[in-house]
């Protein structure tokens, strides 16, 4: 993204010296122009839940390897989990900003809102929230309505909002196994998507302009998922076939309505999965009920980094590496500014 604006101040200022006045103007101009309210899952997540003193699985985003290869964060762990930055960063950078706007945990209800504000947590979903006092897709959505009725958020900014919505990484779908019948499966898939639909409504409703919805990716390529397989050498079928269905209902469901636009990470993911490490986590464990970044009770790493995370599309055993969001968002870029165009 930021190659992309350099490339554009480069063709329209001849000299070196107005060049970086010129792409702080571009840049601030077009921050005027949008706001960014992100809701959903770790994908988006900047960093919602707070540091614990201790690391765990809930807490590991704040802690090393996570934020390693993040040199705009001093290659510190910021919460996010990946090694750098995630979906939502990138989609503020075609925006004109330099990340993620703030998380929604660092404000005020009455705080003044700038650039947007970012609700994501992980372990967040439709029917499940995180593991620890759950937030579901529709607390953080009211979460911003109270924003919005104290009126931190004003109609200007409605006006240029943009929603980032992602119910992606599959922990509405954790709980599902060989046991559960195709009818069940069925029912629970729409049940997930009818709240998906449900939120992007009550957006709308609120006063957001434009909304961006992912669909699922192969779940099935996930590391966990594959892992459980063959040892990362083979895609689960199952689940890639829950992901394509999923998919199908969501757009069928949105089928309509104005202003929304699918971000099709299945396809992204699938591509770019195969073209960089497969389904290989960079961050990996010998134990499958071990996480990245996890020590022993010795302080001892439960873990393996790889030599270059920026060749790797999966950080851990759920989600993309910076330079895997990176390559997604590249790949759908040019859609989302026809979508933000019209």
């Amino acid at each position: 993204m930021r190659k992309t604006l350099l490339v554009v101040c480069f063709l329209l200022i001849l000299t070196a010296g107005s060049l970086h006045v010129e792409c702080r103007r571009h840049r601030e101009r077009r921050r005027k122009d949008y706001t960014l309210f992100v809701f959903g899952d770790s994908f988006v997540d900047a960093g919602n839940l707070p540091k614990s003193s201790g690391r765990s699985r809930v807490s590991r985003g704040w802690y090393y390897p996570y934020g390693s290869s993040d040199s705009s964060h001093g290659n510190q762990a910021t919460g996010r989990l990946s090694d750098g930055l995630v979906q939502s960063d990138f989609l503020a950078q075609m925006l004109g900003m330099d990340e993620s706007p703030p998380v929604f945990s660092t404000l005020r209800t009455r705080a003044e809102v700038e650039n947007g504000i970012n609700f994501a947590v992980p372990f967040s979903g439709v029917m499940n929230g995180r593991q620890e006092e759950p937030l579901s897709l529709r607390e953080q959505i009211s979460q911003f309505g109270e924003f919005v009725d104290h009126g931190s958020v004003d109609d200007k900014q409605l006006e240029n909002s943009v929603a980032l919505l992602s119910v992606s990484n599959g922990h509405d779908y954790s709980h599902v196994s060989d046991t559960t019948s195709d009818r069940q499966l069925d029912a629970y898939i729409d049940d997930v998507t009818d709240g998906i639909v449900e939120g992007v409504k009550r957006l709308q409703e609120i006063g957001v302009s434009k909304v961006l919805v992912n669909s699922m990716p192969p779940l099935g390529c996930s590391p966990w998922r594959a892992r459980q397989s063959v040892g990362y050498a083979q895609c689960d079928g199952a689940g890639n076939t829950l992901a394509t269905t999923h998919n199908r209902l969501l757009r069928r469901k949105l089928d309509g309505l104005e202003d929304v636009h699918v971000l099709d990470l299945y396809n992204a993911f699938n591509s770019l999965a195969r073209s960089m490490s497969g389904s290989t986590p960079c961050c990996d464990t010998s134990d499958h009920n071990a996480y990245c970044g996890q020590l022993d009770g010795n302080g001892r790493a439960q873990y393996t980094v790889c030599a270059s995370p920026g060749d790797s599309f999966y950080w851990d055993n759920e989600n993309p590496t910076q330079a895997g969001w990176e390559a997604v968002m590249d790949r759908l870029q040019a859609n989302i500014q026809d979508f933000l165009a019209a």
